[in-house]
């Protein structure tokens, strides 16, 4: 009994050191080098990357708002950094869904932060000039980064991954041209994730209304200019899951696919 208590004990504390070895991994230089790689050349971005923007005694500092995990995208990170003698910051919508960018600088987390990247990004293209700056979280290992940047980046427009999308389709959203009967998907590619959606039904028509960001906030390369800043926004409006016109609440709602 003794023995079988001991081989337990035994048990229990290898599996608390492989957890706590699993916690606090690193990559190794090696996998830091292949991960560097996967960023090289144009990249296209999955997700809208709005960034906090502010000013330093040594210049401009960019500060992520995107958080990208191996298993998802919280666009809602609020880790920010937030030194006394900052000056005041503001939210930059720059850089959106399917705009093309670079590889700028990679650091590295270290001590409590060691499993977390920070991957500045500089727009190219028709973003030419256009930073922001992605964290990527819960990296222990190359395959986790390899998924978080998956979930970030494509290696091609968007647009071009669907050959099933008919041409005018896809040059539409290569152009960011929303067209009528356009799914949310399509849409979703040319001005991003909404501030706002509101579902319903009319009959049996499955009505669903994306609000979208107010004058100010940059969508892509191009602005929604609606005059007065005070004016109702911009809308899309979907009728059994395609767009029907174009001018809800949670954006977490939105299910691309149906």
């Amino acid at each position: 009994m003794l023995i079988q208590r001991n081989t337990l004990a035994a048990a229990f504390v290898a599996a608390g050191l492989l957890l706590a070895s699993t916690a606090h991994a690193e990559l190794s230089k090696a996998d830091r080098k292949q991960a560097r790689k996967m960023l090289a050349g144009t990249l296209y971005l999955r997700t809208d990357a709005p960034c906090t923007q502010g000013r330093h005694p040594f210049g401009v500092y960019l500060s992520p708002l995107v958080d990208i995990s191996p298993r998802g995208v919280n666009t809602d990170a609020q880790n920010g950094a937030s030194f006394g003698w900052y000056h005041a910051s503001s939210t930059v919508w720059e850089v959106r869904v399917n705009d093309s960018v670079e590889l700028d600088e990679l650091e590295w987390g270290e001590d409590e932060n060691k499993n977390t990247v920070e991957i500045e990004l500089t727009g190219v293209g028709k973003t030419d000039g256009h930073d922001t700056i992605l964290r990527f979280v819960e990296i222990n290992s190359l395959a986790d980064f390899e998924a978080a940047f998956k979930l970030a980046f494509s290696n091609r427009p968007l647009q071009d991954e669907n050959p099933d999308w008919s041409a005018e389709i896809r040059q539409a959203i290569g152009d960011r041209k929303l067209m009528p009967g356009m799914n949310k998907r399509q849409a979703y590619y040319i001005v991003g994730m909404p501030e706002q959606v509101d579902k319903t039904t009319e009959g049996e028509k499955k009505i669903e209304t994306w609000t979208l960001h107010k004058q100010g906030l940059e969508i892509g390369f191009f602005t929604w200019n609606t005059g007065d800043p005070s004016a109702p926004a911009e809308k899309l409006r979907f009728e059994d899951g395609l767009l029907v016109t174009s001018n809800t609440h949670n954006p977490s709602q939105i299910d691309l696919d149906h």
